[in-house]
């Protein structure tokens, strides 16, 4: 029969650490897909409501001042001009054209990583369907002509989250993009990868929503991320600032699950970025290897840093984890191995 995997309900004796990780995950888990469907609609309404606004300053820019100012109100004027602001600042910030030569070859550098880790997995993982890979990208598609045009994935093999509308767009087949419509979901990598099941651990009780609080997990709406369900064998999560929690969240959302029948048979690749130079990069760095450890062990496998011999999974040795502009970028990666 071999080693029991059944890891998520097996009795057993969690450490603090251990315990704190999984109640903010599920915590967590309680807000993500209701916030998701709450700043979607928002979105709409705001929308639709600067079109209608829009619509009334250019009819009221056929008219004489007189008029102009009796058809669109001062008030509608500066609702416009707020909302458009608004907008603004939700527009897509990451533009490629600004990066330095320098950079440039560090996100190549990383992005042929990605490429040798998750073919190293599919070939560890002997399935007969080509596996699976979620990325971060922005408008250009950088990492995904990566995958597809160096790497030879299929784009149906390549998934993608992003908040920003314009850059889904972008990223599309039907807006000139290389990836299937459907593998392009608006939404932050949270978000799509959260399952709507809570973690239940045993002997987890207290005021934060966990344990006690079993009642207000079971008030989730019951609907998944968009990618939740998808068996990757390799994420990247590039470009996602400094913030620990934030990096956790994300390897929480994608990796604990409740049930062995959501626990992949194979080794799972992980590759994240931090930004903002060498600043406390090693505490950085340490509390999320601890994180994805505990991950790790609850799925009954063990985490490898795989820069400690890039040449063994066809990684080229001159590989930095510190690079970009100013050094201002720091990325490594993962790899969950199966026990033996």
């Amino acid at each position: 029969m071999g080693r029991d995997r059944r890891i998520f309900t097996t009795k057993y004796t969690s450490s603090e650490a251990e315990l704190k990780l999984l109640s903010d995950e599920d915590a967590a888990r309680q807000k993500r897909l209701g916030q998701l469907k709450q700043r979607l609609q928002k979105e709409v309404s705001r929308e639709n409501r600067i079109s209608a606004l829009e619509l009334k300053l250019k009819n009221a820019e056929r008219m004489s001042i007189t008029e102009s100012d009796d058809y669109m109100t001062k008030a509608e004027r500066a609702e416009l001009q707020g909302l458009l602001k608004v907008r603004e600042n939700f527009e897509e910030q990451y533009d490629p054209k600004t990066f330095t030569e320098e950079h440039l070859e560090f996100k190549a550098m990383h992005n042929d990583a990605f490429i040798q880790l998750s073919k190293y997995c599919e070939d560890e993982r002997k399935q007969s369907e080509p596996v699976k890979v979620f990325f971060l990208d922005g408008p250009d598609g950088g990492t995904a002509c990566a995958l597809i045009q160096k790497g030879g994935f299929n784009p149906n093999q390549c998934y993608v989250a992003n908040r920003h509308g314009s850059s889904c767009d972008s990223l599309r087949i039907s807006g000139g993009g290389l990836l299937p419509d459907e593998n392009v979901v608006h939404a932050t990598a949270s978000e799509a990868l959260t399952i709507s099941e809570p973690i239940f651990v045993d002997g987890l009780t207290g005021s934060n929503g966990v344990g006690e609080g079993d009642a207000d997990i079971a008030s989730l709406s019951g609907e998944d991320g968009a990618f939740s369900r998808v068996d990757f064998a390799a994420y990247y999560f590039d470009g996602c600032g400094g913030f620990v929690p934030h990096i956790v969240g994300m390897l929480s959302a994608a990796l604990l699950r409740q049930n062995s029948d959501d626990v992949a048979a194979g080794p799972i690749a992980v590759g994240y970025s931090l930004l903002g130079g060498n600043k406390d990069v090693v505490g950085k760095e340490l509390a999320i290897s601890r994180a994805l450890t505990i991950i790790a062990q609850r799925r009954g496998m063990r985490m490898v840093h795989v820069l400690d011999d890039p040449s063994r999974y066809k990684i080229s040795r001159d590989i930095q984890k510190i690079g970009g502009s100013n050094d201002g970028t720091f990325t490594t990666w993962l790899l969950l191995q199966p026990e033996d």
